[in-house]
């Protein structure tokens, strides 16, 4: 018995080719495979890990509108409503400081002063980290921070620290937007509390209506 998938001889007690994974042809039927993955009913294989019961795999063609996104401001000491900050002073701010921590790093070449840079090294990489999430923030106008908080700005220039949530289609529990995935390939994704390995979405901030200042 050969497996019809990729031709390696298969045993007959055997169920799955050892070559390609493919399941031996049952009834006329058999079980599709790529991509490291194979996909059967109820269940998910991926590189040896089953996720057993009702996988998704269209899961990012769901309709927004369904979802009821909700957008959280997160509270701060100076403001109850999120806003950070305009955009054009983290601008501002990101810029003159960049400048002035440069400065600071070739003082010592060009005056007598004698004095460890450290303090100007943290200070330009705080304030360019500022000019960068204000470049951002004009491009996008949605960006991740930390954990769960993510930077958006609004139609008059604010800059406001936010959670997104929404409801899971599926199983009708609360999913949060996160940051997920390897290192190098990170996605906003909004996981469900309950099944967060199964039941997830591919986040798109353009669903979320613009915060009106």
């Amino acid at each position: 018995m050969y497996c019809s998938v990729c031709g390696n001889e298969m045993q007959r007690e055997h169920n799955f080719c050892s070559s390609c994974g493919s399941a031996k042809e049952q009834d006329g039927k058999s079980i599709s495979s790529g991509d490291n993955s194979i996909n059967t009913i109820g269940s998910k294989i991926t590189d040896s890990t089953i996720h057993v019961g009702d996988y998704y795999s269209n899961s990012n063609n769901i309709d927004p509108a369904i979802l009821n996104l909700k957008r959280h401001f997160v509270s701060l000491p100076w403001s109850s409503e999120g806003k950070v900050a305009n955009r054009s002073s983290i601008l501002k701010l990101g810029t003159w400081g960049s400048i002035a921590s440069i400065v600071g790093l070739f003082l010592p070449y060009f005056t007598k002063m004698d004095y460890q840079p450290h303090f100007f090294m943290l200070g330009f990489g705080l304030f360019m980290s500022l000019l960068m999430l204000s470049f951002i923030l004009k491009k996008f106008k949605f960006t991740h921070f930390f954990g769960l908080m993510n930077f958006e700005e609004g139609t008059k220039d604010g800059a406001y620290l936010t959670k997104t949530t929404c409801d899971c289609p599926w199983c009708g529990s609360e999913m949060k937007l996160r940051m997920v995935g390897p290192k190098n390939h990170k996605e906003h994704m909004l996981l469900c509390e309950r099944n967060p390995s199964q039941h997830k979405i591919i986040f798109d901030s353009t669903a979320m209506p613009d915060i009106e200042e």
